[in-house]
């Protein structure tokens, strides 16, 4: 509920503060003495634009602040604490303007931004004026009285769901399909690629062998011919080098049996004898493995062939080679898991389908059975709102079931309505004029009363285009709604004042030399003579005074 209201230099508004209670709280005064300043205060508040020529002439600033104290404390907390607001028992809003363009919101004393003050406005203030009357134009709007109406909404709710998540696998599938092809186009590649290294099956190092293998049989017959004849000369041939050491030793030992000093001398000769005579020994088993076989040779060459272009295909070693392999193949695995993945999701798409299409034939149904319900309803509200022959329907659009539905389904809406006898029944924007249309926004809020989880509703220009009777009628219709909502009704009707648990007269004064907007709340007297004035002109009769408290206890009765 909307407490207090407190505005500084805005427009005409020098200085002002009010309260406002529970129930229905009217607001008049003469034509031209601010009235609409008051709706475009509480208009920012709610997060609507500002700018710098709102702010009163001489000043730098303008200040709006309003106390909202909610019902539900406990559901405000939690849309302050979603904002990323401070909490508290109850809501202090202040918005500064400036004339430098340093516009600044503040909740409960901390800056906010411009969307978080009009998220949360929308749940503390609806505002029926001109501009949600011309909402009731628009087809998406209608459908969501209806689903207000016919108690539809988690249905609406869990239909946007359903087709989110409908769109949402959707674009899975196309994006893992071209994920597919395109791994398709290079699995032959990799398969190839795989093949041909997994046939080679090269292991890491053989190159580096095989390149020491194939210089010994290049050079293998020089190198035969070259131990043979080292042996030869060693210890093959008559007087081999080992032959004559073995005399050396032998003389040197007899020798050093006659002079010691020699003894050293012929140890080293033996010792050189004994180290030939196995270098010898090797030589000749060596001699004995060396083979030439010119088909090992061709058998190396092709194999180091095979090795290098793998090499200069996946290389640049055999290591990386094989690494390339790993991972080729991998990517062989990620397309069967591709594969996979892709079967899940559509499987999971179709099922989304399933669900979105069985949600839109739910809310369907249940949309065209509150449909009749509500034409039947609106129209007796309309019917005693002074249009006494009118008709009023729900039209649904064709719509095709077997395609996917949208975020709300599949129905498009429109109202259609005759508001007089041998009418045709059209759209509602096409004949209706602006109190049929104020009118029609009055009845329906007051069918959706219990359901609007704002606590405080606004309403100007409810009284366009109405009178008399009717005029009472929405009197008792703003007091019926009073029982769900604070109602705050701009008026400048006597039948609907009268029906104001709090009276508020808006007036024009000159101070200063200059003119400024002000507002205060009337006494019983002070009410009796507004809605004398309302009846019958600024200066009140007797008889208009007496009509006034006439109409007022009528009204309270």
């Amino acid at each position: 509920m909307l407490n207090e209201l407190a505005v500084q230099n805005f427009a005409l508004i020098e200085s002002l503060r009010l309260s406002f209670g529970p129930g229905v709280n009217a607001l008049t005064g003469e034509t031209g003495a601010g009235k609409s300043i008051i709706v475009g205060a509480i208009n920012l508040i709610l997060g609507g634009r500002a700018a710098a020529d709102l702010i009163r002439r001489g000043s730098d600033e303008a200040e709006v602040e309003a106390l909202f104290v909610p019902e539900d404390r406990g559901a405000a907390a939690g849309r302050l604490d979603e904002l990323g607001l401070p909490g508290g028992d109850e809501v202090l809003i202040r918005r500064v303007l400036s004339r430098g363009g340093r516009n600044r919101v503040y909740v409960n004393g901390s800056l906010a931004t411009l969307a978080q003050l009009s998220t949360l406005g929308r749940d503390l203030v609806a505002v029926s004026g001109q501009h949600e009357h011309q909402r009731l134009l628009d087809p998406d709007y209608q459908l969501l009285l209806l689903d207000r109406f016919g108690r539809t909404i988690d249905v609406r709710s869990r239909m946007a769901a359903a087709h989110e998540r409908m769109v949402s696998l959707k674009d899975q599938v196309r994006g893992l399909e071209a994920d597919l092809r395109e791994a398709r186009e290079k699995a032959e590649l990799y398969e190839f690629q795989v093949e041909e290294i997994r046939a080679a099956a090269p292991v890491p190092g053989e190159d580096e062998d095989l390149e020491r293998e194939r210089a010994l049989a290049r050079n293998a017959e020089k190198i035969f011919t070259l131990v043979a004849e080292a042996y030869e000369r060693l210890y093959g041939e008559r007087g081999a080098v080992i032959e004559g050491l073995d005399h050396v030793g032998t003389d040197l030992e007899k020798a050093a049996g006659l002079d010691e000093r020699l003894e050293a001398a012929a140890v080293q000769v033996r010792e050189a004898y004994h180290q030939l005579n196995d270098a010898a020994h090797v030589l000749r088993d060596h001699l004995d493995k060396l083979t030439f076989e010119p088909a090992r040779l061709e058998e190396i060459e092709d194999r180091l062939a095979r090795l290098n272009k793998l090499k200069r295909k996946y290389g640049p070693g055999l290591a990386d080679v094989l690494n390339f392999e790993k991972q080729a193949a991998g990517r062989l695995d990620d397309l069967a898991e591709l594969e996979r993945r892709l079967e899940k999701a559509r499987n999971e798409a179709e099922a989304a389908r399933t669900e979105a299409m069985n949600t839109a034939g739910e809310l369907s149904r249940r949309r065209r059975a509150a449909a009749e319900v509500m034409a039947r309803a609106v129209a007796d509200v309309l019917r005693g709102l002074g249009m006494p022959k009118v008709r009023f329907e729900l039209a649904f659009e064709p719509r095709a079931e077997d395609g996917p539905p949208g975020p709300l389904g599949w129905d498009e809406v429109q109202y259609l309505i005759s508001p007089n006898l041998g009418e045709e029944l059209m759209p509602l924007a096409r004949i209706a004029s602006g109190g049929e249309l104020s009118r029609a926004m009055l009845g329906l809020k007051s069918l959706l009363a219990g359901q609007d989880r704002v606590a405080t509703v606004i309403f100007d220009e409810v009284d366009a285009g109405i009178g008399g009777a009717v005029a009472e009628t929405v009197g008792r219709m703003l007091r019926q709604l009073a029982a769900f909502h604070q109602v705050i009704c701009i008026t400048h009707l006597p039948q609907l004042a009268v029906f104001a648990d709090r009276h508020l007269m808006v007036f024009k004064e000159e101070r200063g030399r200059r003119t400024v907007t002000d507002i205060r709340p009337l006494s019983e007297e002070e009410r009796i003579d507004e809605v004398a004035r309302l009846l019958g002109g600024a200066q009140p009769t007797r008889t208009s005074r007496e009509a006034a408290r006439e109409m007022i206890e009528r009204a309270r009765a």
